[in-house]
């Protein structure tokens, strides 16, 4: 299994989070960092992170330019590098990618109309369905609408449209995660589900049983503000900030792209340019990822061989 990680803005904990997570790995022969040895030699020196450097030195591929930056100030040549970095590990026909926080603001000046890796790789691969899911521990929450503006959520909502995610993600929980017959719940979109809504969780409602008439064990809407706590093998919100907020609030949450033919994980934080070179960046999702990953990828060969 061939692994790619990918370093991120410099700017931001990105190459910090490869020194610090990739020595904990066992097993690194298969695995790649695209990035460039001068930058992550440099912030190693930075960080007093000079033995993690040494530990993982050969693991490194010299795939970007190399930048004078500042910690903490993402710009135009950094986002650069992040984006070649991530061309590189796309390229090299690694079956999981691992992919560390870039800057989406500086990421546009380079890449015009670029939102987020998700939809980046979704394109590069040519995946006509696609899917964000968040992950932390036995919880996987997958996002109906990714990065869109609350105003168009509504016009979303379309009982055959929901069916259809409902129904993929059927499909993706058996594939990626070996759950035979995977029981999903779905969000409400409005506080406490039907007491305020206006048609929309009523249109969800019957999303849920045409899936259930295609075979789909599928229950809700729920109201999101409990749901992440009830017990199903996956859950469905609405929009991207009720799993967000849930996920996020814990430790070590990943960000996992469903409808991939590789594997493509990274954990769920951002660049933290507000901490960025001040040797406080917590790793442990980043080798939780490249854990999971393996597990997703092993997953992902069983059902294809059946198939």
């Amino acid at each position: 299994m061939n692994i790619g990680i990918t370093i991120g803005d410099p700017a931001g904990i990105g190459p910090e989070l490869v020194l610090r997570a990739l020595p904990r790995v066992p097993g690194r022969k298969t695995l790649r960092v695209y990035g460039n040895r001068l930058i992550l030699k440099k912030t190693a020196q930075d960080l007093r992170l000079r033995s993690n450097y040494r530990a993982i030195e050969s693991t490194i591929i010299d795939a970007t330019d190399h930048v004078s930056f500042e910690y903490g100030n993402s710009t135009k040549k950094t986002a650069m590098i992040a984006l070649q970095s991530i061309d590189a590990a796309l390229e090299s026909g690694a079956d999981l990618v691992i992919t560390a926080p870039i800057v989406k603001a500086t990421m546009r000046l380079v890449k015009p109309g670029f939102i987020g890796h998700t939809e980046y790789f979704a394109d590069f691969f040519g995946a006509p369905n696609y899917a964000m899911i968040g992950l932390w521990r036995n919880k996987r929450i997958m996002l109906f609408t990714i990065h869109l503006p609350l105003r168009r959520i509504f016009r979303q909502l379309d009982a055959n449209r929901v069916a259809d995610k409902i129904s993929f993600f059927d499909q993706g929980l058996r594939r990626y995660f070996g759950i035979e017959n995977p029981e999903i719940a779905v969000a409400a979109v409005n506080p406490h589900a039907f007491e305020f809504s206006l048609g929309e969780d009523e249109e969800i409602r019957r999303a849920v049983r045409v899936a259930q008439r295609k075979g789909v064990q599928a229950s809700g809407p729920f109201p999101a503000d409990t749901l992440f706590d009830r017990c199903f093998d996956g859950y469905i919100a609405i929009y991207h900030d009720q799993a967000m907020v849930y996920l996020k609030s814990k430790r070590s949450g990943l960000n996992f792209t469903m409808g991939l033919p590789v594997a493509r994980l990274s954990p769920l934080c951002g660049a933290a340019l507000d901490i960025a070179g001040k040797r406080c960046a917590e790793s442990s999702a980043l080798v939780t990822a490249i854990k999971v990953g393996k597990k997703i990828c092993r997953n992902m060969r069983k059902y294809d061989a059946r198939k």
